[in-house]
């Protein structure tokens, strides 16, 4: 638009600066006719002077100083001649033409009248005699000028004509330029207006209502090719690149508060918030919540399936609570109620058989199953970790009474929780001193009874206490980090007495998930075995099936060098959680150890019995051999041999024993 108006305002100027230059021209013109004009009308004044003297000459002839009148004569004729007027070569033909037949006549006058005076000097008497031939010349020199001055007259009537319309051409070219320019000037304040100053301003609006946290309104020059819609579309960008920053933020805040999963309060809020509703002085009640089954779940059925189970979970919890109590997901399978006592309710109980009516009524599947332990602020503490600690100890019993069940807590359980740190430090002072040795079962091929093996199990006798069972301080040292250190020590003194043994036995070790997620745990098992000389794959690992849920990368990183070098991967209980079957399909196991509680329940339980038959089908089937464990009776033993299991392990065979002569 603007190079628009700047081309028009240049046209109008050159349109002017012609018809300027042509006014300009035609007055010049008219000038020059004017200064013609003046100067006949001087050469008028010499004529008749010349005519006066020409008629006066022969009365001068023979009066003294008449030499001085010839020579004033002469002068007269050679300014006449000399000054005679030149019209310009612009002015039209016609003009022309009459100014050279007045320059002819001039011509004629001049030489008639020089005749005439040198006649008069040399014959004085001939001067009448010639008189009329310069009075023709004469006549025909004012006739021309005469044609000539009334030509300049029309030529200057017409070029001040021209001059009127020159000037009242420019006049309306002036007006018309003025009346152009203003239409010009509105339109061009309309089109700025329209396209700069509007969207202008449009912007500016826009950022101030950015600057005060507004969202950036609509702008319609977004979609302009110009500077102006770069602008916009960097408005644009930035207004969304803010939103996704504020959206990024509202996202991190609600993370920073709640479980991306469940939608529940974390960790860090549930604290809080039950650190604030203890200095308030309110009686409430912590939930400690457990979802049972939980990784067996998340393995067999994977973990889609596993995060379903835990929305589940919250949305049960949270239609059980009241308005006002906190429901957070602590951290994986473990949930958490800050519950407010009524001044009508003595604990929790009302709130626990909700929870568990509301999954009764669940008809999803697999089913949710929760243990809860409950502590309560009137009773077991006014401080959040000592209430939390109570919860928990509480959650443990409930877990230990079968699942699945609430259980409050009382003053044993924290009995037992002393208990177990004080055991906790007597394993590490046990580990140190000794403590704590090896007994080996021995392992038998079920058709001959031929001990093919031992079993290596740790067993701790406490100075005080005596024999302490290994489900107790294995569980122990694993929580408190000690079976690491405990099951190297053990490595080393089990492999010390297995170079006593017969060539052909093997030697079965257990490791625990908490070993296994040690990623240096295979280099170092091997370096052992290398340094006592034991060959490779006379060495079984017995290992869980929860190995595989927890740290499995690690885990299967272990398992995998361990058997590359030539030692056995043995699934240790078979049968007893949840993925066993899935663990066979993830890891190449080279045996199966089916599970005591089975084979104790063989004759009298169907259902045992048709585990066990399916078990040792399964390993027929994947070409791995089946020990059972656990086998006490002749009949149980008979039973096997005509299932077709390959080897057996239990009281029947031998019991454990400190040294290798006596388990032999």
């Amino acid at each position: 638009m603007l190079t628009a108006v700047f081309c028009i305002f240049m046209t109008l100027s050159a349109a002017s600066w012609l018809l300027n230059r042509q006014l300009l021209a035609t007055i010049e013109a008219s000038r020059r006719i004017t200064t013609v004009l003046q100067a006949y009308a001087v050469e008028e004044s010499s004529l008749r002077q010349l005519h006066r003297s020409v008629v006066n000459l022969p009365r001068y002839l023979g009066e003294p100083g008449a030499d001085a009148q010839w020579n004033r004569m002469r002068q007269t004729i050679a300014t006449q001649l000399r000054d005679s007027v030149t019209v310009a070569e612009k002015m039209p033909s016609g003009l022309r033409n009459a100014e050279a037949d007045l320059r002819r006549a001039e011509r004629d006058l001049a030489r008639t009248t020089v005749d005439l005076v040198r006649q008069a000097q040399d014959r004085p008497e001939t001067v009448a005699a010639t008189l009329p031939g310069f009075e023709g010349a004469l006549r025909r020199l004012e006739y021309h000028r005469d044609i000539f001055r009334q030509g300049l007259r029309q030529e200057l009537n017409a070029r001040t004509m021209l001059v009127e319309a020159l000037t009242r051409r420019a006049l309306v070219q002036m007006a018309l330029a003025a009346a152009f320019m203003l239409i010009l000037v509105s339109g061009l304040f309309l089109w700025l207006r329209r396209r700069i100053i509007r969207p202008l301003m449009a912007i500016v609006s826009a950022v101030r209502a950015m600057s005060v946290g507004r969202a950036l309104p609509p702008l319609s020059s977004i979609r302009r090719p110009d500077e102006l819609g770069e602008l916009a579309r960097g408005l644009h960008a930035l207004s969304a690149a803010a939103e996704e920053r504020e959206r990024i933020q509202r996202q991190v805040e609600y993370l920073a508060h709640h479980d991306s999963l469940t939608g529940l309060a974390n960790r860090v809020v549930f604290g809080k918030r039950l650190t604030e509703a203890l200095r308030t002085g309110r009686r409430i009640a912590l939930l400690a919540i457990d979802l049972d089954g939980f990784k067996g779940v998340n393995d067999t059925l994977g973990h889609a399936q596993g995060d379903a189970m835990l929305r589940r979970a919250g949305a049960v919890l949270t239609e059980a609570a009241r308005e006002g109590d906190v429901v957070a997901r602590i951290g994986g399978d473990e949930f958490a109620i800050v519950h407010h006592l009524r001044p009508e309710e003595r604990d929790a109980s009302a709130l626990v058989e909700r929870i568990y009516a509301i999954i009764a009524a669940d008809p999803g599947s697999p089913a949710i199953r929760l243990s809860i332990g409950i502590a309560l602020s009137q009773r077991h503490g006014q401080e959040g970790d000592e209430l939390h600690a109570c919860a928990d100890i509480a959650l443990y019993r409930a877990k230990a009474d079968g699942r699945h069940r609430a259980s409050h807590y009382d003053a044993g359980m924290d009995e037992e929780r002393r208990q177990r740190n004080w055991l906790a430090h007597e394993l590490r002072d046990a580990g140190q001193r000794g403590d704590i040795r090896l007994a080996f079962q021995p392992i038998a091929d079920c058709a001959t009874r031929a001990v093919i093996g031992q079993e290596a199990l740790a067993r701790w006798t406490h100075p005080v206490l005596g024999p302490i069972s290994p489900e107790i301080f294995i569980a122990i040292a694993e929580e408190n980090g000690l079976i690491v250190e405990i099951g190297q020590r053990l490595f080393l003194q089990a492999l010390t007495i297995m170079r006593q043994w017969p060539a052909h036995w093997m030697m079965a070790v257990n490791l625990s998930p908490v070993q296994l997620r040690d990623p240096e745990l295979a280099t170092r098992m091997l370096a052992t075995i290398v340094g006592q000389g034991i060959d490779p794959h006379r060495i079984e690992v017995e290992v869980t099936e929860g190995v595989l849920i927890d740290h499995r990368e690690t885990a299967t990183a272990n398992l995998s060098t361990l058997r590359r070098a030539g030692m056995r991967i043995v699934m240790d209980d078979f049968g007893t959680g949840y993925s066993s079957l899935s663990s066979l399909q993830q890891f190449p196991f080279d045996k199966i150890k089916i599970d005591r509680s089975f084979i104790r329940a063989m004759g009298e339980h169907g259902p045992a019995l048709s585990i066990v038959r399916a078990s040792i089908g399964l390993g027929r089937s994947l070409n791995i051999p089946i020990v059972a464990e656990g086998v006490e009776t002749e009949a149980q033993h008979a039973m096997l041999c005509q299932l077709g299991c390959d080897q057996i392990q239990g009281y029947l065979i031998g019991r454990p024993m400190a040294f290798q002569s006596e388990a032999a």
